[in-house]
Protein backbone atom coordinates (compact mmCIF):
# COMPACT_ATOMS: atom_id res chain seq x y z
CA UNK A 1 0.00 0.00 0.00
CA UNK A 2 3.04 2.76 1.41
CA UNK A 3 4.63 1.79 -2.14
CA UNK A 4 1.90 2.04 -4.15
CA UNK A 5 1.28 5.53 -2.68
CA UNK A 6 4.59 6.65 -3.29
CA UNK A 7 4.20 5.34 -6.63
CA UNK A 8 1.79 7.22 -7.51
CA UNK A 9 3.36 10.79 -5.82
CA UNK A 10 6.11 9.90 -7.68
CA UNK A 11 4.38 9.74 -11.33
CA UNK A 12 2.17 12.31 -10.38
CA UNK A 13 5.12 14.63 -9.34
CA UNK A 14 6.68 13.64 -12.95
CA UNK A 15 3.25 14.56 -14.64
CA UNK A 16 3.44 18.04 -12.74
CA UNK A 17 7.15 18.68 -13.96
CA UNK A 18 6.14 17.96 -17.19
CA UNK A 19 3.13 19.87 -17.59
CA UNK A 20 5.03 22.79 -15.75
CA UNK A 21 8.16 23.09 -18.13
CA UNK A 22 5.75 22.59 -21.18
CA UNK A 23 3.83 25.72 -19.77
CA UNK A 24 7.01 27.53 -19.27
CA UNK A 25 8.04 26.89 -22.86
CA UNK A 26 5.12 27.67 -24.68
CA UNK A 27 4.71 31.09 -22.99
CA UNK A 28 8.04 31.93 -23.70
CA UNK A 29 9.00 32.29 -20.23
CA UNK A 30 11.67 28.95 -20.06
CA UNK A 31 13.78 30.78 -23.17
CA UNK A 32 14.05 33.98 -21.26
CA UNK A 33 15.02 32.10 -17.70
CA UNK A 34 17.49 30.30 -19.85
CA UNK A 35 18.92 33.65 -21.20
CA UNK A 36 18.51 35.39 -17.73
CA UNK A 37 20.34 32.24 -16.25
CA UNK A 38 23.22 32.37 -19.00
CA UNK A 39 23.83 35.67 -18.49
CA UNK A 40 24.51 35.57 -14.79
CA UNK A 41 26.88 32.82 -15.68
CA UNK A 42 28.93 35.17 -18.02
CA UNK A 43 28.47 38.09 -15.43
CA UNK A 44 30.00 35.86 -12.85
CA UNK A 45 32.65 34.51 -15.26
CA UNK A 46 33.79 38.36 -16.27
CA UNK A 47 33.96 39.31 -12.95
CA UNK A 48 37.04 36.61 -12.19
CA UNK A 49 38.72 36.77 -15.19
CA UNK A 50 42.40 37.27 -14.54
CA UNK A 51 44.07 40.42 -16.21
CA UNK A 52 47.20 40.66 -18.06
CA UNK A 53 48.98 44.18 -17.32
CA UNK A 54 50.46 45.72 -20.49
CA UNK A 55 53.11 48.76 -19.97
CA UNK A 56 53.86 50.46 -23.37
CA UNK A 57 55.23 53.74 -25.05
CA UNK A 58 57.99 54.06 -22.02
CA UNK A 59 55.80 53.09 -19.38
CA UNK A 60 53.81 56.14 -19.75
CA UNK A 61 50.39 54.11 -21.56
CA UNK A 62 49.32 51.38 -18.92
CA UNK A 63 46.34 48.96 -19.81
CA UNK A 64 45.15 45.58 -18.93
CA UNK A 65 43.46 42.39 -20.84
CA UNK A 66 42.28 39.38 -20.12
CA UNK A 67 45.36 37.08 -19.69
CA UNK A 68 43.54 34.26 -22.04
CA UNK A 69 43.37 36.98 -24.94
CA UNK A 70 45.78 36.29 -27.22
CA UNK A 71 47.62 39.49 -28.30
CA UNK A 72 50.59 40.76 -30.64
CA UNK A 73 51.44 44.24 -31.91
CA UNK A 74 51.69 45.66 -35.08
CA UNK A 75 53.70 48.38 -36.51
CA UNK A 76 52.52 51.16 -38.82
CA UNK A 77 53.70 53.64 -41.42
CA UNK A 78 53.41 57.56 -40.87
CA UNK A 79 53.17 59.31 -37.53
CA UNK A 80 49.37 59.39 -36.85
CA UNK A 81 49.13 55.53 -35.38
CA UNK A 82 52.10 55.13 -32.16
CA UNK A 83 51.31 51.98 -31.21
CA UNK A 84 48.80 49.39 -32.06
CA UNK A 85 47.79 45.86 -30.06
CA UNK A 86 45.59 43.25 -31.70
CA UNK A 87 43.95 41.04 -29.58
CA UNK A 88 41.50 37.97 -29.61
CA UNK A 89 39.37 36.02 -27.31
CA UNK A 90 40.40 32.42 -26.68
CA UNK A 91 36.96 31.35 -27.83
CA UNK A 92 38.11 33.56 -31.37
CA UNK A 93 34.21 35.36 -30.02
CA UNK A 94 35.93 39.02 -29.50
CA UNK A 95 38.56 40.57 -31.27
CA UNK A 96 39.74 44.09 -31.62
CA UNK A 97 43.00 46.51 -30.58
CA UNK A 98 44.33 49.60 -28.43
CA UNK A 99 45.80 52.11 -29.88
CA UNK A 100 47.68 55.36 -29.59
CA UNK A 101 46.99 58.07 -32.04
CA UNK A 102 48.67 60.99 -32.53
CA UNK A 103 45.76 63.80 -33.54
CA UNK A 104 46.02 67.27 -35.55
CA UNK A 105 42.47 68.25 -34.49
CA UNK A 106 40.45 67.96 -31.23
CA UNK A 107 39.17 64.37 -30.23
CA UNK A 108 35.54 65.46 -30.29
CA UNK A 109 36.13 67.32 -34.08
CA UNK A 110 37.50 63.70 -35.00
CA UNK A 111 34.79 61.77 -33.75
CA UNK A 112 32.20 63.70 -35.40
CA UNK A 113 33.89 64.01 -38.60
CA UNK A 114 34.40 60.12 -38.65
CA UNK A 115 30.61 59.44 -37.99
CA UNK A 116 29.56 61.62 -40.47
CA UNK A 117 32.08 60.27 -43.02
CA UNK A 118 30.99 56.97 -42.39
CA UNK A 119 26.67 57.45 -42.54
CA UNK A 120 25.66 56.53 -45.83
CA UNK A 121 29.05 54.75 -47.08
CA UNK A 122 28.81 51.85 -43.98
CA UNK A 123 25.62 50.08 -43.38
CA UNK A 124 24.63 50.78 -39.63
CA UNK A 125 22.11 49.16 -37.39
CA UNK A 126 22.74 51.85 -34.97
CA UNK A 127 25.64 54.45 -34.18
CA UNK A 128 25.36 55.82 -30.49
CA UNK A 129 28.17 58.19 -29.04
CA UNK A 130 28.10 59.20 -25.52
CA UNK A 131 30.40 61.35 -22.99
CA UNK A 132 32.58 59.13 -20.96
CA UNK A 133 35.78 59.20 -18.44
CA UNK A 134 38.80 57.42 -17.86
CA UNK A 135 41.72 57.94 -15.83
CA UNK A 136 40.47 61.76 -15.34
CA UNK A 137 40.23 62.21 -18.43
CA UNK A 138 37.53 62.85 -21.07
CA UNK A 139 36.73 61.13 -24.00
CA UNK A 140 33.94 59.21 -25.87
CA UNK A 141 32.50 55.57 -26.17
CA UNK A 142 30.93 54.77 -29.52
CA UNK A 143 29.15 51.80 -29.80
CA UNK A 144 27.17 50.86 -33.09
CA UNK A 145 26.59 47.69 -35.26
CA UNK A 146 27.68 47.59 -39.19
CA UNK A 147 27.63 45.14 -41.86
CA UNK A 148 30.67 43.59 -43.01
CA UNK A 149 31.94 42.08 -46.41
CA UNK A 150 29.74 39.40 -46.40
CA UNK A 151 26.39 41.18 -44.63
CA UNK A 152 26.96 39.83 -41.11
CA UNK A 153 26.74 42.48 -38.06
CA UNK A 154 29.70 42.90 -36.15
CA UNK A 155 28.72 44.75 -32.98
CA UNK A 156 31.85 47.21 -31.84
CA UNK A 157 32.56 49.07 -28.41
CA UNK A 158 35.04 51.56 -29.00
CA UNK A 159 36.59 53.71 -26.55
CA UNK A 160 38.59 57.27 -27.15
CA UNK A 161 40.35 58.90 -24.32
CA UNK A 162 42.00 61.56 -25.15
CA UNK A 163 45.73 62.24 -23.96
CA UNK A 164 48.45 64.44 -23.30
CA UNK A 165 49.75 66.63 -26.27
CA UNK A 166 46.93 66.08 -28.99
CA UNK A 167 47.51 61.59 -28.12
CA UNK A 168 43.84 59.58 -28.30
CA UNK A 169 43.63 56.54 -26.64
CA UNK A 170 41.73 54.16 -28.26
CA UNK A 171 40.58 50.72 -26.98
CA UNK A 172 37.87 49.29 -30.08
CA UNK A 173 36.58 45.86 -29.30
CA UNK A 174 34.36 43.60 -32.12
CA UNK A 175 32.04 40.91 -31.39
CA UNK A 176 29.92 39.19 -34.12
CA UNK A 177 26.33 39.94 -33.55
CA UNK A 178 25.19 37.35 -33.30
CA UNK A 179 28.42 36.18 -30.52
CA UNK A 180 26.96 39.30 -28.58
CA UNK A 181 26.09 39.12 -24.79
CA UNK A 182 25.05 41.98 -22.84
CA UNK A 183 27.82 40.81 -20.14
CA UNK A 184 30.48 41.79 -22.53
CA UNK A 185 30.29 45.12 -21.66
CA UNK A 186 31.10 44.70 -17.94
CA UNK A 187 34.37 43.27 -19.30
CA UNK A 188 34.77 46.00 -21.68
CA UNK A 189 34.15 48.72 -19.23
CA UNK A 190 36.58 47.38 -16.73
CA UNK A 191 39.52 47.37 -19.23
CA UNK A 192 38.80 51.05 -20.29
CA UNK A 193 38.53 52.60 -16.79
CA UNK A 194 42.12 50.24 -15.60
CA UNK A 195 43.56 52.51 -18.38
CA UNK A 196 46.64 54.84 -16.96
CA UNK A 197 47.74 57.15 -19.12
CA UNK A 198 51.23 59.68 -17.92
CA UNK A 199 52.14 62.63 -19.21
Amino acid sequence: MIKNKLRLICALSLVLIIVLYTALFYTGRLPTAYAAFTENIGRSKVSRLILESYNVMDNKFHFELPDTWAAYEASFTGKEILYHLNFISGDKKIHGFVEVWQLAEPLKQFVEKSKESAVGVVDFKYFDIKDIMADNKKGYLIEYSRANQKGEYIRAYEAFIEGFSNKVYRLSFFVPEKEWRDYYKILFDRIIHMIKIIK
